[in-house]
């Protein structure tokens, strides 16, 4: 009898952790979609002087790229612990600056006529210095602008408002 409610209790256990739920993850592709409206409305949001179809284009193509980078870099482990395989002389290119000059570079390509680019800094000449680059135009605050750091989330764009990132307390370089 004992074994017998064993056998019950452990059966209803793995019963009870094979639901199956009827929500699907979003593709990668759509994923990617959404992202990048998200990114390009927040673009949109500094000034009524931003293109719509501009401010699209450099959210999918700061996407997309910054995922590129990360796989160029070869980057399969978290930001700071790639930073360590860098300095140890494992892995070749991958820290923040290596992120915000690329992208910077790869962005400044696509001639973008409603705002600029330009290149930030946290924390300078100290030993955790962070590079980014930002959105921008001459009408708006630079607490406005938006912060696009590839490096954060390893390929993963992150991006938000200056003003609005509670990582990085950012200025122009």
């Amino acid at each position: 009898m004992k074994h017998f409610i064993i056998l019950i209790f452990t059966v209803f256990i793995f019963v009870g952790c094979s639901n199956k739920h009827d929500y699907q993850l979003p593709s990668e592709k759509q994923f990617l979609k959404q992202k990048a409206k998200q990114l390009s409305l927040e673009v949109e949001s500094i000034s009524k002087n931003i293109d719509k179809k501009e401010a699209y284009s450099v959210a999918l193509n700061a996407l997309v790229y910054s995922k590129y980078l990360a796989k160029e870099y070869d980057v399969n482990t978290p930001a700071l612990f790639h930073n360590l395989l860098i300095n140890l002389n494992i892995k070749k290119r991958g820290l923040c600056y290596h992120y915000a000059n690329d992208l910077l570079e790869y962005l400044k390509t696509k001639k973008y006529k409603t705002f600029k680019f330009e290149k930030v800094v946290s924390s300078p000449n100290q030993y955790f210095e962070h590079t980014s680059i930002i959105i921008t135009r001459e009408d708006i605050e630079f607490r406005d602008s938006i912060v696009l750091d590839a490096w954060r989330d390893t390929g993963n764009l992150y991006f938000s408002k200056v003003k609005d990132d509670k990582r990085y307390d950012w200025e122009l370089k």
